[in-house]
């Protein structure tokens, strides 16, 4: 049999191994599975936050209050990840798009409980 079987190159090489290169799609994919992603609470409570925000209903002091810790919690947390993340040299822009929306609700909640 010639060309060798199951992807393998001339000289019995799996082809990402042949020259010794590495494909970049599996090194992204690598980084992409140590990144942080959001856990489904997580997202369903920021998508939860932000729907009840732009419902135009209005939000009674005390629930805007419990937005406003969890969010600072959320903050808190993702700046961590992002700086421990930084120092493995990922670069989770998922997370940074995801702490930027964090940032813009709670200064809808600041402005809701200014206004107040």
């Amino acid at each position: 049999m010639s060309g060798g079987q199951g992807g393998q190159g001339a000289h019995g090489l799996k082809h990402a191994d042949d020259h010794g290169h590495f494909p970049e799609e599996e090194i992204l994919k690598e980084l992409g599975s140590r990144a942080y992603n959001l856990k489904p609470h997580e997202k369903e409570s920021i998508n939860e936050i932000e729907e009840a925000l732009r419902s135009g209903n209005t939000i009674d002091k005390e629930t805007l209050h419990h937005y406003q810790h969890f969010l600072e919690h959320l903050t808190f947390e993702f700046k961590a990840i992002l700086q421990e993340e930084h120092g493995d040299h990922i670069h989770n822009m998922q997370l940074e798009k995801d702490l930027r929306k964090v940032a813009q609700l709670m200064q809808e909640i600041s402005a809701v409980l200014d206004r107040n």
